[in-house]
């Protein structure tokens, strides 16, 4: 339940920023309640995303990384740390994409 509420405060703050970013660009304008909107389903969206991400990644995290070299070790303990959360989350950004454009009718959002 902590991982899960951590990984909610993170997904709020950056869609925090991305309305905040939306409200002050001169070309997105989705009114208040599609910045509210914004807000309130990516974050719902992208949170489910990255604790599906984390779940699989707390699965299938093999137990030892053999690589040939320190870089290739570093590049598979940075994935196996965050990799499977960053795919969740792009797909929970992307389920927030298309919800916001098929349900709301909103097209350029970010």
């Amino acid at each position: 339940m902590e991982r899960f509420k951590r990984h909610a405060v993170i997904c709020f703050a950056i869609f925090l920023f991305f309305a905040i970013v939306g409200i002050f660009s001169p070309s997105v304008h989705i009114g208040f309640f599609g910045y509210i909107a914004l807000l309130f389903f990516g974050t719902f969206f992208t949170t489910i995303g990255v604790a599906a991400g984390d779940a699989f990644r707390r699965f299938v995290k093999p137990d030892a990384i053999f690589t040939s070299g320190a870089f290739k070790t570093f590049k598979a303990k940075i994935f196996w740390m965050i990799g499977s959360q960053c795919i969740g989350w792009l797909i929970g950004f992307m389920a927030t994409q298309g919800f916001m454009k098929n349900v709301f009718g909103y097209y350029q959002i970010i």
